[in-house]
Formats: C-alpha cells, structure tokens, sequence
C-alpha cells in the first residue's frame, strides 16, 4: 500500500483526504516514465520510456522495462506488445509483473 497519485504524478486528493491504495502500477508507471538519474537515492533505476520513442520496435523497451522492474524487486511472468501495438508512440505493451 502506498499513497495514491493521479494522472499528473501529484498526490490524490480528489475524495478530501490521502489515500492509501494498492501501488504495483503506480510503481510500474514511474519506473517506466522517469530517467535515470531522477532518483538520488538510487540513480540506476527507471526506464526513460521518452528515449525508446524514435526505435523501429518495441523489443529495446520491452527488455528495459523488464530489467527495471526484475531490479526492483518484480516477478515478471509475461511482457508482450498488446495484439494492435505498432513501433510507434501508440504502442502498448501488456506487462504481467509482480512484487
């Protein structure tokens, strides 16, 4: 459990009050959105997924992103581009990991 952000990163305060919520995704997000170096405290960590835009596949973020989150601790049983990814910045990907 952790405190819940929302979609600008900023804390949740939209019911009046923090809230506690489960946090593996909010956790994944940053871990896939911030550079590294953003964290002080550990400067190896996060993706920089901004970097991996102008690539001709999804395969050097979908190993990034998987090392990022073995590092931090996830179990990740399955990572793929979702069925309608292209090599663009549309691009899903479908991430099964765990802590």
């Amino acid at each position: 459990m952790d405190v819940a952000l929302d979609a600008n990163e900023d804390l949740d305060v939209s019911s009046g009050d923090i809230m506690a919520v489960e946090s593996t995704y909010q956790h994944q997000r940053q871990l896939i959105l911030n550079n590294k170096g953003d964290f002080k405290e550990n400067p190896t960590i996060c993706v920089g997924g901004d970097t991996y835009k102008d690539d001709e596949g999804p395969d050097a973020i979908m190993r990034a992103i998987a090392q990022a989150f073995i590092a931090d601790g996830m179990q990740v049983t399955d990572m793929r581009p979702n069925g309608n990814a292209v090599a663009d910045s549309t691009a899903r990907l479908f991430v099964n990991a765990a802590y």
